[in-house]
């Protein structure tokens, strides 16, 4: 396999070489991440799985799963997916393992992929809606935010679909059929809560992680956990792109460790498919809170050695014995968002070189730089060369130094529309992927 880089990317003179004499192709370990992100897709084949007697849960459907409980004259629903289109097609696959009414819905966090389908599931009975006091709070709206367009370049939305091999926790964002969210009508405040539904004894554990209203559902005479958002089948979104408040590591270890200790024979994610038999359900939680807490230990511990964020993202990684874990791949968080997160929580802002305190704006030192470099065209030709030699990051930060003083230079645009989407190609995060093809495109169409 050969790859030739297009002749409007490069000035006529390495055009023409190239075109003679071609440029390699990245090797096949280049694109290792990019090839395990699409044979995880596999793990969102639509499907409506039984984990235990009375418990199924439906995988594929929507961003996030649906889970069923059946109960003696009832049902309960655990998280309704984003929209009611999906959750329709849920309801219609649960209408053939009972047509009993629901008789309640939980809600284990506030994310709109877990919320909005929920009138869907309701007949003539008026489930009561259950939660935690804080969603109260996490699901209003807010105008904070990166104007608005940051989830959806996390998710990919406007890419086309064949771009799109999966969201890294579910086959995508499926956003359609109206919004169907019903606020909740049974909330608690303290660190449990237990109740029974339809002869189904429920306890609702407090457990903040991804956000600060995240519970987990543990059925205790089916020995069944929910873990909600707080574990799934990838290295854990411990810093989400599309910009959220900095999320408590400490306190997503705490909520893993109580759940290990409830010694569950079933494991049921909101995302990613369960997992079944007490010892592989506790190999996966013992081995992802040895994971995040590896990445906490090893930031903290670079940190109060005066390591700045550059230089802890370079040397925090997994250990060997957990690097290959199924349940730790980076198909959805990263480990150097979460070193870069961690290290802002604690720390904030500042990286400790005083240069840092008042510098100087990035259109200032872009065109210092260009000058410096010799100019507009200087800096443009070895972006095209550095894109030409594979050196993507660094074609796509020359381009950000002319895109800082006009950003609706062609050249510049271009140059680094083209050095994301090879940055894109070779992510085995889902979220990177998104990230970088979408503002590929949108700097194509003159967004």
């Amino acid at each position: 396999m050969r790859f030739v880089v297009p002749p409007h990317l490069v000035s006529t003179a390495l055009a023409s070489a190239l075109a003679l004499i071609g440029v390699e192709a990245a090797s096949a370990q280049e694109f290792a991440g990019r090839d395990k992100l699409f044979a995880h897709s596999n793990e969102f084949r639509r499907d409506v799985i039984q984990v235990t007697d009375g418990v199924y849960v439906a995988v594929g459907f929507a961003l996030a799963n649906v889970i069923l409980v059946e109960g003696d004259d009832g049902l309960l629903i655990i998280d309704t997916t984003e929209g009611m289109g999906a959750a329709r097609e849920v309801r219609a696959e649960f209408d053939r393992i009972s047509t009993k009414p629901v008789r309640a819905i939980i809600y284990t966090h506030s994310h709109p992929d877990h919320v909005r389908g929920s009138r869907a599931f309701v007949g003539d009975v008026e489930p009561e809606v259950y939660a935690h006091e804080k969603q109260l709070r996490e699901n209003l709206p807010t105008a904070v935010g990166r104007a608005g367009r940051d989830g959806g370049n996390q998710f990919g939305l406007a890419l086309p679909a064949e771009s799109r091999p999966n969201a890294g926790i579910g086959p995508s964002l499926v956003l359609g059929g109206g919004d169907g969210y019903m606020r909740p009508t049974r909330t608690f405040s303290g660190e449990s809560y237990s109740f029974e539904v339809a002869g189904v004894k429920v306890v609702l554990g407090y457990a903040p992680g991804e956000t600060d209203d995240q519970l987990f559902v543990w059925l205790p005479e089916k020995r069944t956990l929910l873990p909600g958002d707080n574990f799934y089948r990838a290295f854990p979104n411990l810093y989400a792109i599309r910009g959220v408040p900095l999320r408590r590591v400490d306190h997503w270890l705490e909520s893993l460790s109580d759940m290990i200790a409830l010694e569950p024979e079933y494991l049921v994610p909101s995302h990613t498919r369960p997992i079944m038999g007490r010892t592989a359900v506790d190999a996966a939680l013992t081995g992802y809170h040895a994971g995040v807490s590896s990445v906490l230990q090893q930031t903290l511990a670079g940190m109060n050695r005066g390591l700045r964020p550059d230089e802890l993202v370079e040397q925090v990684t997994l250990p060997p014995e957990l690097a290959d874990n199924p349940y730790l791949q980076e198909f959805y968080g990263t480990v150097a968002w979460s070193v870069r997160s961690i290290y802002t929580f604690h720390l904030g802002w500042f990286d400790g070189n005083a240069t840092s305190l008042f510098p100087l704006s990035n259109r200032d030192r872009a065109a210092r730089i260009i000058r410096l470099s010799g100019g507009e065209a200087a800096v443009l030709e070895a972006g095209r060369a550095a894109l030409a030699a594979g050196d993507f990051q660094w074609a796509a930060e020359l381009a950000d130094y002319v895109l800082a003083g006009d950003n609706d230079h062609a050249e510049g645009r271009e140059l680094k529309a083209s050095a994301l989407a090879e940055l894109g190609e070779r992510q085995i995060s889902a979220n990177a992927r998104n990230y970088y093809l979408s503002t590929a495109q949108a700097l194509r169409q003159g967004r």
